[in-house]
């Protein structure tokens, strides 16, 4: 009688530890983007990618950003190499894990000199936030963020990823 009840006991909290996991996934979802995708008709180039520096830790990294003419926006990640080249066989090594992948998707929109994007990023736990930031336009081919001071320059670069995602529609 003892070990039937301690087998009950073992059901019963596999059952509600089961329910408040699948409670708590209910929980996490997704924040959404707060702009729908419309199509870009500004000054910013489109036929390439943008990039930007940093250094941490003792070593050089390049950040790359795509942006779509339909208004859709990709951070492609950092690169720890400065040498176009080497970025550019990486990056291309990297879209089908970009493609499946919903963190660095987002959208675009630029009134006037002004650029705001929105983009999934990662997350610590839950569901995945947006992050939000906003540039100033420079002319088409420079932008400056203004959370971060960072400039960011385009290079012309083919062939560029496509637009095409399972996220935004």
């Amino acid at each position: 009688m003892v070990k039937k009840n301690n087998n009950m006991k073992k059901i019963g909290f596999i059952l509600c530890l089961s329910i408040i996991i699948s409670s708590c996934n209910k929980l996490h979802k997704d924040e959404k983007l707060s702009f729908q995708k419309t199509p870009y008709i500004g000054e910013l180039r489109t036929d390439g990618y943008y990039y930007t520096y940093y250094h941490t830790l003792g070593k050089d990294y390049k950040l790359v950003n795509f942006f779509f003419r339909d208004g859709i926006f990709l951070s492609a990640g950092s690169y720890e190499s400065l040498d176009f080249n080497v970025v550019e066989q990486k990056m291309v090594g990297r879209y089908q894990m970009l493609r499946e992948n919903k963190i660095g998707w987002g959208v675009f929109k630029s009134i006037g000199d002004n650029l705001s994007c929105e983009v999934w990023t990662t997350s610590s736990g839950g569901g995945l936030p947006v992050y939000k930031w906003n540039a100033i336009i420079e002319n088409d081919t420079t932008f400056r963020r203004n959370d971060s001071n960072d400039i960011w320059n385009f290079r012309k670069f083919s062939p560029k990823p496509d637009s095409t995602n399972n996220f935004i529609k």
